[in-house]
């Protein structure tokens, strides 16, 4: 019994670790980047390059899972081949980007907490300078949390976090690692 469910555990640990390896294994990394461009919120949703879409802070959340474009993105003399963060010194906006929320429309912050996440511009459609959307910026400092940022007003300009849209490798379009891993045709079991 004991024998059975270390294989249990053993092979569940190793699904996992499939179901991410396209995302994150050599050259198959999710690009992203923080735009060169600062724009207003309004127009933050349509800031990306084709194959690129505004990404969402959850997206982001492991910035090690994914890969910095330097081709399209803000670069630093001391970035090498990673996104800005904080550490530098900056011409305004600095490294902060919009970044979608997850949750629903939301254009007011009324409590204005510190690192606060759920404002968007009215769903990125609005740069009133009453209404607010969230940015986001990597900390400069270790051992802290990695990102940080909050609510600005719409009217401002931020530069936009970019993901790509999906990995473009042939295992991730077809599926086959995942098929010839499990034994059948991919597929929701």
């Amino acid at each position: 019994m004991t024998r059975g469910y270390l294989f249990l555990v053993l092979a569940a640990a190793g699904g996992c670790s499939l179901a991410r390896s396209p995302g994150i294994s050599g050259g198959g990394a999710r690009r992203f980047y923080l735009t060169k461009r600062a724009v207003p919120g309004n127009q933050a949703s349509g800031a990306c390059a084709p194959g690129f879409h505004m990404g969402s802070r959850f997206e982001l959340t492991d910035p090690s899972l994914l890969a910095y474009d330097t081709a399209l993105g803000v670069t630093t003399d001391d970035s090498g081949a990673g996104p800005p963060s904080a550490a530098a010194v900056y011409d305004a906006p600095g490294p902060s980007g919009w970044v979608r929320t997850g949750g629903g429309s939301q254009y007011t912050d009324a409590n204005g907490a510190p690192g606060s996440a759920f404002t968007n511009c009215s769903t990125w459609s609005t740069s009133s300078h009453d209404a607010s959307g969230t940015v986001a910026f990597l900390s400069d400092r270790f051992g802290g949390p990695l990102w940080d940022g909050g609510s600005r007003r719409c009217d401002q300009t931020f530069h936009v976090w970019c993901v790509e849209d999906r990995v473009s490798s042939p295992e991730r379009e077809t599926g086959e690692r995942w098929r010839g891993r499990r034994g059948h045709r991919g597929g929701d079991d």
